[in-house]
């Protein structure tokens, strides 16, 4: 089982309380604690991590490349869906296109973000999504990303509205343009499946809820199973632990019960919970 580091412990995000939330976000505001427990991860066999384009992701990534003293592989997740909705309540979509230009240090940003302004305008959505998604990626174009996996929230919107042009060209700009491997999390595996089926939509990755409890698997945890024992792609599980609502024993053993899931994302704050969960998990 290839245990992947989640991240997010490490922008203050708790399943379990507003308190412990609170705890993580002013402890992980330090960006070298975020490397501390990363590099911890590393030595303890753990070799890939989930990273949000969140703006202190962005702060650690520039950190781990001053300081690099281990390597890791990344799964990329887009977009910063919170940061987008907080831009565009304040200012609006002309402002959160000048907001990316902004932070974007690269040669020729503002002529990408001009034309997809203006494309948006002659409601030309989809040119406009994928300038946003390579300012997105522009950050992290010098790490290894094993996957860029489109955000549940957009993927499931997609999926209710059966957009099939917006997979297909997320996936096409993905492998021709960005040159990286596309995924999807969604909160509904058994509907991406049968829709992708019907497209003819083979992603590298398809993230999404795997527990004993059934968190977040819907329509429910039986036709997740179910959709899960005959899917031939690669599955990484979430949601595993619950936010630590379940014990890693209990989690390791349902897990143990599909042959076709080898991908666990596991979120921890300490090297202690590091070496439990990986000793636990790696165990036969």
């Amino acid at each position: 089982m290839e245990l992947i580091l989640g991240h997010n412990q490490f922008i203050g995000i708790s399943h379990i309380s507003e308190e412990r939330s609170r705890e993580r976000e002013k402890k992980f505001s330090k960006i070298e604690n975020i490397y501390n427990v990363v590099e911890a991860a590393s030595e303890l066999g753990y070799k890939s991590m989930i990273m949000e384009t969140h703006p202190r992701m962005v702060e650690f990534f520039s950190y781990y490349n001053e300081n690099k003293t281990f390597d890791m592989d990344f799964y990329l997740q887009v977009p910063y869906v919170a940061g987008y909705v907080k831009k565009m309540n304040e200012k609006g979509i002309m402002g959160l296109v000048s907001d990316l230009v902004s932070q974007t240090g690269f040669l020729g940003a503002g002529g990408m973000a001009l034309k997809g302004a203006a494309n948006f305008l002659k409601r030309d959505y989809m040119s406009l999504a994928m300038s946003v998604l390579k300012f997105e990626v522009s950050p992290f174009s010098d790490i290894n990303i094993k996957s860029l996996l489109l955000h549940n929230v957009f993927t499931d919107l997609l999926l209710a509205l059966e957009m099939t042009d917006a997979f297909t060209e997320f996936e096409r700009y993905v492998k021709d343009d960005l040159d990286l491997d596309p995924g999807f999390i969604t909160l509904n595996f058994p509907l991406l499946k049968n829709n992708f089926e019907k497209w003819d939509i083979n992603p590298s990755f398809v993230m999404t809820p795997v527990n004993p409890q059934g968190y977040d698997m819907n329509p429910s945890r039986e036709v997740v199973e179910e959709n899960i024992s005959n899917y031939n792609g690669k599955i990484i599980a979430m949601n595993l632990l619950g936010g630590g609502a379940f014990s890693v024993e209990e989690s390791n053993s349902y897990i143990r019960g599909f042959d076709n899931i080898n991908h666990c994302v596991i979120g921890a704050s300490s090297k202690e919970h590091l070496n439990e969960l990986i000793t636990i998990f790696n165990s036969i």
